[in-house]
């Protein structure tokens, strides 16, 4: 059996350890949530951090994304730079499409303008990502390729159209040809994650460790809070019950918290590490 990674060992004063990691996280993540859950009776300043402040994390992780791709470098047939390049496109999407929702509901005041010009730029940012992901996973693609992996794969879709298809409410489904906008544009963000998680834990538990698991271990996190929260979005809207500054938000929130996060340890993992060098 082929060898699958080659592990570099990190460089002095950059090894992490989960121990420091997850406090900082968990903290940042504890202070959003404790300012949404003291504020909601101000609806006013609840509204201004609810369209404000997803522009401003997502720019976080969109510039420790394009830090990384300068730091490494972009080269010509280089995977990890076009790793990189995919992952800076990705967040410069969603970044747009986070900026153009504010712009909605700060300068036209526009109450949760979905679905609008802000879904295209979210979904177009799904694209390199999955790209992204599929470069890291090509390595492993006899192993997910095999029939028990696609088998695992195409259940997990299955699986998951089912259960978004619940999501409908029953208003919706009878009259399903006024709303087919708003319905496919609702469902295809939770499909659209289910997508890249389900490449994207495999190769997760196939590293296991070394100086690209940790990073990878905080995107990947990123990605599910990113699924979670566009399920229960999906749901509310379509429900008619999701108004700026729900609890929901906290998922988007901590999704951008953690994929920063993982593009910050794989920016200060340096230049050589060898997340995509296999023999």
């Amino acid at each position: 059996m082929k060898e699958l990674t080659k592990q570099v060992p990190a460089r002095s004063g950059q090894s992490y350890s989960l121990l420091t990691d997850i406090p900082i996280l968990l903290t940042a993540a504890a202070v959003i949530g404790i300012v949404y859950m003291l504020t909601q009776a101000d609806q006013r300043f609840l509204y201004l951090l609810s369209n404000g402040l997803p522009p401003m994390l997502s720019f976080v992780a969109f510039t420790l994304a394009v830090a990384g791709l300068v730091r490494n470098g972009v080269k010509k047939g280089d995977r990890i730079s076009t790793v990189w390049f995919a992952y800076s496109i990705g967040m410069l999407s969603w970044f747009l499409g986070e900026s153009t929702w504010a712009i909605y509901a700060l300068w036209y005041s526009t109450p949760n303008p979905f679905p609008s010009i802000a879904d295209v730029f979210w979904l177009a940012g799904y694209a390199p990502l999955i790209f992204a992901i599929l470069i890291i996973a090509w390595p492993f693609r006899e192993f997910l390729a095999s029939r028990k992996m696609l088998m695992v794969i195409l259940t997990s879709l299955v699986s998951a159209g089912l259960l978004l298809v619940l999501l409908i409410p029953p208003t919706y489904a009878s009259s399903i040809g006024n709303n087919l906008v708003s319905v496919v544009i609702g469902l295809s963000y939770p499909l659209l994650d289910v997508a890249l998680l389900v490449v994207a834990l495999p190769i997760l538990f196939l590293y296991g460790r070394g100086t690209f698991w940790r990073p990878f271990l905080f995107i990947t996190a990123g990605l599910i809070l990113t699924f979670v929260g566009d399920t229960l979005f999906s749901w509310a809207s379509l429900n008619g019950v999701y108004y700026d500054g729900s609890y929901i938000e906290l998922f988007f929130h901590w999704s951008y918290l953690a994929l920063a996060y993982g593009f910050y340890l794989r920016y200060k993992s340096g230049t050589g590490t060898s997340m995509l060098e296999y023999s």
